[in-house]
């Protein structure tokens, strides 16, 4: 996996450096010390695994994650405990404290493996003509359970764990909602907020501030608005 540190200590550096090393399917292809280098690099790289510091000059690594559409897996590395939900939020593996011992940067690494894997699991059936819909298999209560994409409502971000809410019920699994945004059909849903995916033909109502799906009302988001207003103005009359 392609790892890329961002920290502004470099001493916390060396350190996440070093336990890296000691890991033969991790290989870091960058070190940057601030967040604008860090995106920068994002633009023009493929990167599987972000290390990235909080506090930090001029953008906060949390600045830096709401940045990005699509952000590769991210394990935050702080002194600070206090922004450990606002990370799950984010959809995050994993929330490590400096100093970061080599034991728990292994449990996290597992994390990171564990995602991958399940991932690898999200796979579709893509139907052809007069075939049953197309549907995709998660993982929950350590069954694989079968959704059907035509049955999705919406997805909601549970931290590190997704609910998705269908038709027929909801299910709950151990996936960042950023990780199924890159899976699910893009002509059929949408990214309205960083907690939550909707299909779009069953958004039943909207305005600037939320859909309506169902019963349920969904919050946009500001950074999703304008895309959000894009394609559902296509088919405004």
């Amino acid at each position: 996996m392609k790892c890329i540190i961002v920290d502004d200590e470099e001493m916390a550096v060396k350190v996440i450096e070093n336990h890296i090393s000691h890991i033969k399917s991790l290989e870091v292809v960058g070190i940057y010390y601030n967040a604008m280098d860090a995106f920068s690099a994002l633009q023009n790289q493929e990167v599987d695994l972000l290390f990235l510091d909080i506090q930090m000059p001029k953008m906060t690594g949390l600045s830096l994650l709401r940045t990005l559409p699509h952000p590769p897996q991210v394990i935050l590395t702080t002194a600070f405990r206090e922004f450990a939900l606002e990370g799950y939020e984010l959809d995050i593996v994993d929330y490590l404290l400096k100093p970061i011992s080599f034991d728990r940067f292994m449990k996290a690494i597992g994390k990171v493996k564990k995602r991958e894997k399940e991932n690898q699991l999200l796979s579709y059936s893509v139907p052809e003509a007069q075939q049953s819909p197309a549907f995709f298999y998660v993982k929950s209560d350590r069954q694989y359970k079968k959704i059907l994409l035509d049955e999705v409502l919406y997805i909601e971000s549970l931290r590190n764990h997704i609910k998705i809410q269908t038709t027929s019920g909801s299910v709950i699994t151990l996936l960042g909602i950023g990780e199924i945004e890159k899976k699910l059909p893009p002509q059929h849903f949408i990214r309205i907020h960083r907690s939550y995916i909707t299909s779009l033909s069953k958004i039943q109502q909207f305005s600037p501030t939320q859909v309506k799906v169902v019963d349920k009302i969904l919050p946009i988001g500001n950074q999703y608005r304008k895309e959000v207003f894009r394609r559902l103005e296509k088919d405004l009359i």
